[in-house]
């Protein structure tokens, strides 16, 4: 198959994103707003003709795919290289204690893709390099192997945005980029079988 559309979604709102904690592999559960926004993107899975559906094995990003994917009676392949960053001891921090503690560049460095940045991490956590890297293998993975052409990959804010830049689109840092809930848009092609091409978000 030469051509193949890969939808990667993020999971539904968690009370730790409401409360604007760092959230990376906690398995923390939706919240009812999560679970309403798995419920409006019901339609447009049907729409994009999935056919196969891949996720995180989070809870967040696992009952968003079951809720989401509900009417295509579809089997959820889960896997563990989807899951959302290891932020190690930020892990549930607010914006302003993460400051306090590991300083005012932090934040900053943590969202930057220059390459000085690339392997500031944490601790105990791992960094963005090591992320992107597992991050590109399993999606490249998936895009190559699999027997479908609509896919459905249901992930994280933090690694979403990372394969951007995985594959030298990167997107600026803008939380409503990719907001809860929202569905972006990525194509493969046998003619260059490790690159995936961004599209944007879904709607827009």
């Amino acid at each position: 198959m030469k051509n193949k559309n890969i939808y990667i979604i993020r999971h539904g709102e968690t009370d730790w994103n409401r409360e604007q904690r760092f959230q990376g592999q906690t398995d923390i559960p939706l919240n009812q707003t999560g679970k309403d926004q798995a419920q409006s993107i019901v339609s447009l899975m049907a729409r994009l003709k999935i056919e196969s559906v891949f996720s995180s094995n989070l809870s967040r990003a696992f009952e968003t795919a079951q809720i989401a994917t509900a009417d295509l009676n579809l089997h959820i392949q889960k896997d563990a290289r989807l899951r959302e960053t290891n932020i190690g001891e930020a892990e549930g921090m607010t914006f302003d204690l993460l400051e306090e503690k590991f300083g005012a560049d932090g934040i900053g460095r943590w969202r930057s893709y220059e390459e000085r940045d690339l392997d500031f991490k944490y601790p105990k956590g791992e960094s963005k390099r090591e992320m992107m890297f597992r991050i590109r293998e399993v999606i490249l993975e998936i895009a190559q192997n699999s027997t479908q052409q609509h896919i459905a990959i249901f992930a994280h804010g933090m690694v979403m945005r990372a394969l951007t830049f995985a594959f030298h689109q990167g997107v600026p840092w803008d939380h409503q980029v990719f907001a809860n809930g929202s569905v972006h848009h990525f194509t493969w092609d046998e003619a260059r079988s490790e690159f995936l091409k961004y599209h944007g978000k879904i709607g827009e």
